[in-house]
């Protein structure tokens, strides 16, 4: 769910994190800019698309889908740990959003 704000026309989570509200990771994304980690979230999210890749490779996500998941996961600040990432992962699907192609 998110809300939008007075001031433009793009989605931002209605009660982030405030960890994700201290290092202002809730600006908008556009639709050509997926976030990216920092450099110093790169290990997490490659860590973290490993240990989900059995169960998410079972459910027919690719490699690189679940790379990319992972790496928005951290870079967002969506949530904490495997269980959460793997019940957002299986809401966001298995394709990337705006995309027809199958990865």
């Amino acid at each position: 769910m998110s809300i939008e704000m007075p001031d433009d026309d793009l989605p931002r989570e209605p009660d982030p994190p405030a960890r994700a509200t201290d290092v202002d990771k809730q600006d908008p994304a556009t639709p050509d800019s997926i976030p990216e980690p920092e450099a110093s979230e790169v290990e997490s999210a490659r860590l973290l698309a490993n240990q989900a890749r059995p169960e998410l490779g079972a459910a027919g996500f690719s490699d690189q889908r679940i790379d990319e998941l992972a790496s928005e996961f951290i870079a967002r600040d969506i949530g904490e740990g495997l269980e959460e990432f793997l019940r957002w992962a299986q809401a966001e699907g298995q394709l990337p959003q705006g995309s027809g192609e199958i990865l």
